[in-house]
């Protein structure tokens, strides 16, 4: 069941900072945490810093849609890494898992779980280290829309899709690519249709949001900001998508 925020309030490590003058930089949730989007501060509630659940491999999952080690147990580090982004530790704790071996938090996608995706969460990487995502099965014949609103949003990354997705609908495209079932389901839906990416897909996106309207015969907005959009606080996703 999704968490959902419902009032503001002042964050206590901003205010030893001198920071939060307005009061409203902490985001309570309904199941009682809370998060800062300013400073990342979170306020568990009644889970520890790591979740623990039964470890192993999912029963009712094929093998292949999963790293061959994975634990329902995901250690403090890689929590630390997820929630940065702003969404309470409660909203991700059915989907996630994590990879000892190949040090990745692991969002298994779709239920029945269609495939899994694994963020490296082991350090700095370099070119000689693991690449940041690795996908489980093939996220590219499944569409898993997030949230619901009158217009559709598509983004790169998951985390992105989940921030945006608590304001609308938005599908993760896992890369820059448009891939055909996202099309089948935007034709389906026939909803205004806006594609975020960052600066660095500038010049790709505005040839593929072209294609993109041909197809679906209607115009297609581009949004285009510095970072991702999970990088960007609920009321700023909120300005940007309108």
């Amino acid at each position: 069941m999704m968490t959902k925020r419902y009032h503001y309030e002042q964050c206590p490590q901003c205010t030893k900072r001198g920071n939060d003058t307005r009061g409203d930089n902490l985001v309570k949730y309904t199941d009682g945490s809370a998060h800062c989007f300013a400073c990342g501060f979170h306020l568990f509630t009644k889970y520890n810093s790591s979740y623990k659940r039964s470890a192993g491999v999912e029963e009712n999952v094929p093998k292949a849609l999963l790293p061959a080690d994975f634990s329902r147990e995901v250690p403090a580090t890689a929590l630390k890494w997820l929630l940065q982004w702003g969404l309470p530790y409660s909203y991700w704790r059915e989907s996630i898992g994590y990879s000892e071996a190949e040090e990745r938090l692991v969002f298994r996608v779709g239920n029945p779980v269609a495939f899994s995706i694994g963020r490296y969460v082991g350090g700095q990487r370099d070119q000689n280290q693991p690449r940041k995502w690795y996908v489980w099965g093939d996220c590219h014949k499944h569409v898993e829309p997030i949230g619901e609103g009158s217009t559709i949003v598509l983004v790169e990354d998951l985390i992105s899709a989940h921030k945006v997705g608590q304001l609308t609908t938005c599908i993760p495209l896992f890369g820059a690519n448009i891939f055909n079932a996202a099309i089948y389901y935007l034709l389906a839906e026939n909803k205004p249709v806006k594609i975020w990416l960052d600066k660095d897909q500038e010049g790709l996106v505005k040839k593929k949001a072209n294609r993109l309207s041909s197809i679906i015969q209607q115009s297609v907005d581009i949004i285009i900001t510095d970072k991702d959009p999970k990088c960007y606080d609920l009321n700023t996703i909120q300005t940007t998508i309108k």
